[in-house]
């Protein structure tokens, strides 16, 4: 995901609330992400699928999720990405975005 999105890993594992260091470590040993982390995953993921849709590009979406935004207080949706009222708020300005190209 940190290669798709053009991230350092640090970035992301800090939106998955768990530090690198613990990634190594479930990757070497085949240990799945706490719950916590692996839906926090699923949020970015379905994130970027929608941004992907809106955008029609991965790699729009992807900077447009790493830029800031004015409608979301000047930080960058990505950064919002580890709540779910935090995800809702990208959500729902991805949607808006959708529907404006719509017209």
């Amino acid at each position: 995901m940190a290669e798709t999105l053009a991230v350092e890993r640090r970035v992301l594992t800090g939106i998955l609330g768990i530090s690198e260091r613990a990634v190594r470590r479930k990757r070497r040993s085949a240990v799945r992400l706490t719950p916590t982390a692996s839906d926090r995953l699923s949020r970015i993921d379905r994130i970027l699928s929608l941004a992907t849709e809106v955008f029609g590009a991965t790699e729009k979406a992807a900077e447009w999720l790493k830029r800031s935004n004015h409608a979301l207080g000047n930080q960058q949706p990505i950064q919002l990405l580890d709540t779910d009222a935090g995800t809702q708020c990208v959500e729902q300005k991805l949607r808006q975005i959708q529907h404006s190209f719509a017209y």
